[in-house]
Protein backbone atom coordinates (compact mmCIF):
# COMPACT_ATOMS: atom_id res chain seq x y z
CA UNK A 1 0.00 0.00 0.00
CA UNK A 2 1.61 3.62 -0.83
CA UNK A 3 1.94 5.97 1.88
CA UNK A 4 -1.02 7.98 0.08
CA UNK A 5 -3.54 5.17 0.94
CA UNK A 6 -2.35 4.51 4.35
CA UNK A 7 -5.26 5.12 6.19
CA UNK A 8 -4.07 7.95 8.93
CA UNK A 9 -4.72 7.34 12.94
CA UNK A 10 -4.54 9.99 16.25
CA UNK A 11 -3.17 8.25 19.30
CA UNK A 12 -4.01 10.61 22.05
CA UNK A 13 -2.82 9.28 25.22
CA UNK A 14 -0.47 10.59 27.99
CA UNK A 15 0.92 7.18 28.63
CA UNK A 16 3.93 6.45 26.94
CA UNK A 17 4.30 2.61 27.18
CA UNK A 18 0.94 2.76 25.64
CA UNK A 19 1.93 4.85 22.89
CA UNK A 20 4.67 3.04 22.16
CA UNK A 21 2.63 -0.48 22.07
CA UNK A 22 0.06 1.68 19.85
CA UNK A 23 2.38 2.69 17.27
CA UNK A 24 4.17 -0.18 16.76
CA UNK A 25 1.13 -2.55 16.07
CA UNK A 26 -0.33 0.19 13.95
CA UNK A 27 2.47 0.74 11.70
CA UNK A 28 2.69 -3.54 11.52
CA UNK A 29 -1.02 -3.55 10.41
CA UNK A 30 0.12 -0.53 7.59
CA UNK A 31 -1.32 2.45 9.36
CA UNK A 32 0.13 5.91 9.69
CA UNK A 33 0.14 6.37 13.39
CA UNK A 34 0.50 10.29 14.93
CA UNK A 35 0.91 11.05 18.91
CA UNK A 36 -0.28 13.72 21.00
CA UNK A 37 0.54 13.89 24.31
CA UNK A 38 -2.73 16.06 25.69
CA UNK A 39 -6.13 16.94 24.32
CA UNK A 40 -5.26 20.46 23.44
CA UNK A 41 -2.12 19.20 21.18
CA UNK A 42 -4.29 16.36 19.96
CA UNK A 43 -7.41 18.99 19.10
CA UNK A 44 -4.68 21.12 17.24
CA UNK A 45 -3.52 17.80 15.70
CA UNK A 46 -7.22 16.93 14.30
CA UNK A 47 -7.74 19.77 12.92
CA UNK A 48 -4.26 19.90 10.86
CA UNK A 49 -4.34 16.95 9.72
CA UNK A 50 -7.89 15.72 9.75
CA UNK A 51 -6.95 11.67 10.48
CA UNK A 52 -8.96 8.91 9.63
CA UNK A 53 -9.55 7.86 13.00
CA UNK A 54 -8.47 8.89 16.60
CA UNK A 55 -7.78 6.53 19.73
CA UNK A 56 -8.45 8.68 22.63
CA UNK A 57 -7.62 8.80 26.15
CA UNK A 58 -10.12 10.64 28.31
CA UNK A 59 -7.92 11.68 30.72
CA UNK A 60 -5.09 13.81 29.61
CA UNK A 61 -3.29 16.59 30.79
CA UNK A 62 -4.25 20.24 29.79
CA UNK A 63 -7.69 19.25 28.27
CA UNK A 64 -9.62 15.94 28.66
CA UNK A 65 -11.05 13.73 26.47
CA UNK A 66 -14.60 14.83 26.72
CA UNK A 67 -13.60 18.65 26.25
CA UNK A 68 -11.88 17.13 22.72
CA UNK A 69 -15.33 15.42 21.51
CA UNK A 70 -17.08 18.38 22.56
CA UNK A 71 -14.97 20.34 20.30
CA UNK A 72 -14.98 18.37 17.44
CA UNK A 73 -18.82 18.15 17.77
CA UNK A 74 -19.33 21.86 17.28
CA UNK A 75 -16.82 21.61 14.13
CA UNK A 76 -18.43 19.89 10.50
CA UNK A 77 -14.97 19.48 8.88
CA UNK A 78 -13.91 16.89 11.79
CA UNK A 79 -17.06 16.18 13.78
CA UNK A 80 -17.38 13.09 11.56
CA UNK A 81 -14.30 11.47 11.99
CA UNK A 82 -14.33 8.37 14.28
CA UNK A 83 -13.04 8.23 17.27
CA UNK A 84 -12.16 4.90 19.67
CA UNK A 85 -12.07 5.50 23.51
CA UNK A 86 -9.18 4.20 25.21
CA UNK A 87 -10.36 4.43 28.93
CA UNK A 88 -9.57 3.30 32.33
CA UNK A 89 -12.68 5.16 33.81
CA UNK A 90 -15.54 1.95 33.61
CA UNK A 91 -18.04 4.21 35.20
CA UNK A 92 -21.26 4.12 33.16
CA UNK A 93 -21.79 7.83 32.89
CA UNK A 94 -18.41 8.02 31.81
CA UNK A 95 -19.18 5.61 29.03
CA UNK A 96 -22.38 7.01 28.11
CA UNK A 97 -20.96 10.43 27.99
CA UNK A 98 -18.45 9.59 25.60
CA UNK A 99 -20.78 7.75 23.40
CA UNK A 100 -23.39 10.75 23.80
CA UNK A 101 -20.22 12.86 22.50
CA UNK A 102 -19.91 10.73 19.45
CA UNK A 103 -17.56 8.11 20.53
CA UNK A 104 -18.30 4.70 18.53
CA UNK A 105 -16.12 2.60 21.00
CA UNK A 106 -15.32 2.84 24.75
CA UNK A 107 -12.69 0.34 25.67
CA UNK A 108 -11.12 -0.36 29.15
CA UNK A 109 -8.19 -0.06 28.68
CA UNK A 110 -7.12 -3.23 31.06
CA UNK A 111 -10.18 -5.50 30.00
CA UNK A 112 -9.68 -5.64 26.28
CA UNK A 113 -6.26 -7.27 24.53
CA UNK A 114 -4.60 -4.91 21.81
CA UNK A 115 -5.74 -7.70 19.36
CA UNK A 116 -9.14 -6.96 19.90
CA UNK A 117 -8.42 -2.56 19.96
CA UNK A 118 -7.00 -3.24 16.12
CA UNK A 119 -9.95 -5.66 14.90
CA UNK A 120 -12.47 -2.39 16.24
CA UNK A 121 -9.60 0.35 14.20
CA UNK A 122 -9.76 -2.11 11.35
CA UNK A 123 -13.63 -1.92 11.53
CA UNK A 124 -14.44 1.45 11.62
CA UNK A 125 -11.67 2.03 8.67
CA UNK A 126 -13.13 -0.80 6.25
CA UNK A 127 -9.75 -2.49 6.30
CA UNK A 128 -10.97 -5.85 7.73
Amino acid sequence: MSDKNKKKILVIEDDPHIVKVFMIKLKQEGFEPTIAGDGETGLQKIIETKPDLIMMDLMLPKKDGFWVMEEMKKNPEISKIPVIVLSNLGQEQDRERATSLGAKEYVIKSDVPISEVLDRVKKYLGTV
